[in-house]
């Protein structure tokens, strides 16, 4: 798709297709596509990120949406599960949260929900992006209808959990100058955790903090001598931990550690926790010695909630943070993970580390490189025959993922194997291959 990547739409703002506007022409496809669903309810819920460029966007999608009749409703800046959430209690036609998630404030995008709290399939994509004019629009001043869904969302999370779950536990939270910024500190403060906030004011959002600097948390963690520390990406729907050590944990082991945990509490449908292709090895292997099954989606929190529908899962996520608890929320909440950790180490009265040790990865590297463009990687020969090369090498003994990013000019590899040379010797090939090929 022109457009549409693995998460919504996503570029660099006034320097590419995304400015005031395609949101104008964005928001009048999104109002053909409700109006064709035949819904009595056509009101849009539209949330944002920090970003500077987030009203700008607002403005116009707004003007879109009332060019074809219908009303849109600004719910200012607010988590993406929390714009999920707003949309199923309001009874919304649709969800739109204006962000780019963890990439620079010079990027902003828009992520899409049905009434139903999930993304848009691929299909649904499709269909919207075939309404979307390039048409030059007439710009001109917006009167939004807005609501405050901050305490809708602060008091779904509360009632979710016991009073003072959390009470005895230290937490540093980086909130990435995001979106998460005024309601994770609340909401894990009040269930009783002492929080120690950093770079919630107004700095640049994902500037060397959050999810994407983690170092940053980590060291707070160790100062302040917490049980643990958080970093959101500036949307909310992503979180990466550190222990009480400063040691910054790999996702997998944050997978494995809840899918441990919630099958001995027996809150684990089916026994069986989802996770993507781009999980390290290692996870199923340790899964398997605690009598859990793993279920592999393609990449993406969208393809986690839709196997997880399939498996009938009420677990599942990514490594990157994406986590997706559906007794709670049907789509990723960076915070609700946190307070699932919380909530294991609380209940198991040990310490994270300890928890995490229980999963044993396989070396692995993983990097990504900037491309020019995106050639299919059959027809790349250098690539090709150095690919296939490695892979006679690894056999059973690793493997590789080499796939283009959705919504970034990169291309990811991943490297495991059960030698972390011949990973390495791997990686290395591959890698010089990349940069001299694209």
């Amino acid at each position: 798709m022109k457009y549409f990547g693995t998460d919504g739409i996503r570029s660099k703002v006034n320097s590419s297709f995304l400015d005031q506007n395609f949101a104008v022409n964005l928001g009048e496809a999104v109002a053909k596509f409700i109006k064709s669903k035949s819904s009595r309810n056509n009101k849009v819920f539209i949330g944002r990120d920090t970003r500077p460029s987030g009203e700008m966007l607002l403005n116009g999608f707004m003007q879109g949406l009332k060019n074809e009749d219908l009303s849109g409703i600004s719910v200012g800046v607010l988590p993406t599960p929390a714009l999920a959430f707003c949309v199923i209690k309001n009874k919304g036609a649709l969800g739109v949260q204006i962000t780019a998630s963890h990439n620079p404030e010079c990027d902003n995008g828009f992520k899409f929900f049905l009434p139903s709290g999930n993304k848009l399939t691929e299909n649904e994509e499709s269909l919207i992006e075939e309404l979307i004019s390039t048409d030059k629009k007439q710009l001109f001043p917006q009167s939004i209808d807005s609501i405050n869904a901050d305490t809708l969302y602060i008091q779904y999370v509360l009632s979710l959990f016991p009073k003072n779950l959390l009470s005895g536990l230290k937490i540093v939270a980086d909130l990435s100058y995001g979106a998460t910024k005024n309601t994770s500190p609340k909401i894990l403060s009040a269930l009783g955790a002492e929080v120690i906030s950093i770079h919630d004011g107004n700095g640049k959002i994902n500037d060397c903090v959050g999810s994407e600097h983690p170092e940053i948390m980590a060291s707070r963690t160790i100062l302040e001598k917490a049980d643990f520390g958080i970093a959101h990406d500036g949307d909310g729907d992503r979180v990466i931990f550190a222990d009480s050590d400063g040691k910054i944990i790999k996702g997998d082991k944050i997978l494995g550690l809840l899918a441990i945990h919630e099958k001995s509490m027996h809150r684990l449908n089916n026994n069986n926790f989802v996770a993507t292709i781009h999980s390290n090895s290692g996870l199923a292997a340790s899964l398997k010695k605690f009598g859990v099954t793993l279920s592999v989606s393609d990449v993406g929190d969208k393809k986690v909630a839709q196997m997880m529908r399939k498996q009938n899962s009420n677990f599942g996520g990514e490594s990157s943070g994406h986590i997706v608890a559906s007794d709670f929320l049907p789509t990723g909440d960076g915070l609700i993970t946190a307070i699932l950790v919380g909530r294991a180490i609380i209940e198991t009265q040990k310490k994270l580390n300890d928890l995490i040790d229980q999963i044993v990865l396989w070396p692995s590297l993983e990097g990504s490189f900037l491309i020019k463009e995106k050639i299919p990687i059959e027809n790349c020969e250098p690539l090709k025959l150095i690919l296939d090369e490695n892979n006679n090498k690894l056999r059973n003994k690793g493997r590789i993922l080499l796939r283009y990013s959705g919504t970034e000019p990169k291309i990811r590899l991943l490297v495991e194997a059960t030698e972390n040379s011949t990973a390495e010797a791997v990686y290395n090939s591959l890698a010089k291959t990349i940069k001299s090929t694209l």
